[in-house]
């Protein structure tokens, strides 16, 4: 299987301002999400949809972009990530509602990006 980018997130402590912002500036529909944060429909058919969700305490990180890769076995990418220099930071984990499972990396300059199997 090819290895796609499947969706991004926009993550922040201030969640409201972040939704308020993009649905502004791009026209963008936010629509809170009890369970995912803030789903995001771009009115395209082009690209890729995504979420806005809140960062909190807890979390490894504060205030990220990301976008997720999609695998055929997470755990199998997640060994794959460590083995070639990046750091598995979050996960795997379930996502909220069973719809796959997800985890969250760096890459060896630092930059985070997720793993998402459906």
């Amino acid at each position: 299987m090819a290895n796609p980018v499947t969706i991004f997130e926009i993550a922040g402590k201030k969640e409201d301002s972040l939704c308020d912002f993009y649905s502004e500036l791009f026209n963008w529909d936010i629509v809170q999400d009890e369970d995912c944060g803030n789903t995001i429909d771009t009115r395209s058919e082009l690209g890729i949809q995504g979420h806005i969700v809140q960062t909190t305490e807890q979390m490894p990180i504060t205030n990220h972009i990301t976008f997720y890769i999609s695998v055929d076995d997470i755990e199998a990418s997640a060994k794959k990530v460590e083995s070639h220099g990046g750091k598995v930071i979050m996960g795997p984990m379930p996502v909220p509602e069973g719809e796959g499972t997800f985890a969250m990396f760096t890459d060896p300059s630092g930059n985070v990006l997720g793993l998402f199997q459906s």
